[in-house]
């Protein structure tokens, strides 16, 4: 037996709709609204398979209306009800089963009817129990989040900052006042609070809409984000950064596998103002990570400790140590005048940036090699 529940402000347009369901004898009709608000509590009391819904509903739009019914039941299948045709597009955005228009005819919602029976015998889908599609979390160089390699969509970019600081810290409860503090810093105490009341309205709809259940809790004023089924970047990034002492033979393709990973600084592109402390961490993790890598591939693959050298030095860019290992790699390889290059575009760059000269132990390298090149320059 289907059970379902019908929506719509007019009352003749109920009692039609109900006549018609009639001749569908594995239809039952539950209950009939006109007003929304005991439309949702008969939902948290009630599991119900379909709801034909009238977008146009007076004081409140059918398709925002859906939203919250799914945000109770999410199996529950949406049929909407209408006498406009141009809502349709953004009804099937929503994921609804079907799209009437006033009048309905038998044979039209006889359809309608079939596809309803159909997708509720479909495996994964039945009573309120959906597998969702594991979440990957981008967070390095720009937070964004994917299902089923589709990027999620968020109501406003603060519903996405809010996100991204309960995943930074995720599994811990983070209390109100610093949520605000770091999301709304400038704004007033009491407009702050609605803001992040609304945005933690928005993230639990839009998790309940890609099937992940009760996944931000509160408690004693503070919210906590919990996710089972999930990929990321930085925390694959983290682990393998934090645990390795040293780069050898058993891990190296590990090693350079996460080294390629690292695509940006966290959140860089975000500008998240909460996020610098978590991209300093990583910074140093990553810089860490290659200084091993570069003292590694001098034994086994010169060239490539030269490439992991310059990107240390786009990481950071005024080493003195990391210079004067590629001069000496780069010499040991007898490219002496690329190792005098070296030197030169470094010392321009201090010159340029900071108004200062390479350490002495670095200049005396240079003039060392200076004097068996002509035309370098002093």
């Amino acid at each position: 037996m289907t059970r379902v529940v019908l929506v719509d402000d007019e009352e003749f347009a109920l009692i039609s709709l109900e006549k018609i369901l009639e001749d569908f004898p594995e239809v039952n009709v539950l209950a009939k609204y006109n007003h929304y608000e005991e439309l949702l509590l008969f939902l948290k009391k009630e599991t119900i398979d379909v709801v034909f819904l009238d977008i146009e509903l007076g004081t409140i739009n059918g398709l925002d209306l859906a939203k919250d019914i799914l945000s109770i039941q999410p199996s529950i299948q949406i049929v909407f009800v209408t006498a406009h045709s141009q809502y349709a597009v953004q009804a099937f955005e929503l994921n609804s089963i079907d799209y009437l228009l006033k009048p309905i005819s038998f044979k039209r919602l006889e359809k309608t009817i079939s596809r309803v029976t159909e997708k509720k015998l479909q495996p994964n889908i039945h009573n309120g129990t959906v597998k969702s599609a594991p979440l990957v979390i981008q967070c390095l160089h720009e937070f964004q989040v994917f299902q089923n390699n589709q990027p999620i969509a968020f109501k406003t970019a603060k519903v996405k900052e809010l996100l991204a600081y309960l995943f930074t810290h995720r599994n811990t409860y983070i209390h109100r006042d610093l949520l605000i503090e770091n999301l709304w810093p400038e704004q007033e105490y009491k407009k702050a609070k609605t803001n992040l009341h609304t945005c933690i309205s928005h993230l639990r709809k839009l998790f309940s809409e890609i099937g992940f259940q009760d996944c931000i809790t509160f408690s004693n004023q503070s919210y906590s984000l919990t996710l089972e089924k999930y990929e990321c970047d930085a925390a694959t990034f983290y682990e393998v950064a934090s645990n390795y002492s040293k780069v050898d033979d058993t891990n190296i393709k590990v090693i350079e596998k996460t080294i390629r990973s690292y695509k940006g600084h966290y959140c860089e592109i975000n500008g998240y103002v909460w996020a610098a402390e978590k991209s300093a961490e990583f910074h140093i993790l990553m810089s860490s990570l290659l200084k091993k890598t570069i003292q590694y591939m001098r034994m086994v693959d010169p060239a490539k400790a030269i490439a992991y050298s310059q990107l240390y030095l786009k990481l950071n860019p005024y080493s003195d140590e990391i210079v004067n290992s590629m001069m000496d790699l780069l010499v040991a390889m007898g490219s002496h005048s690329e190792a005098i290059k070296v030197f030169l575009d470094y010392r321009q760059l201090l010159n340029d940036e900071l108004g200062i000269q390479p350490n002495k132990q670095l200049t005396e390298f240079y003039k060392s090699l200076s004097t068996t090149s002509k035309n370098v320059p002093v």
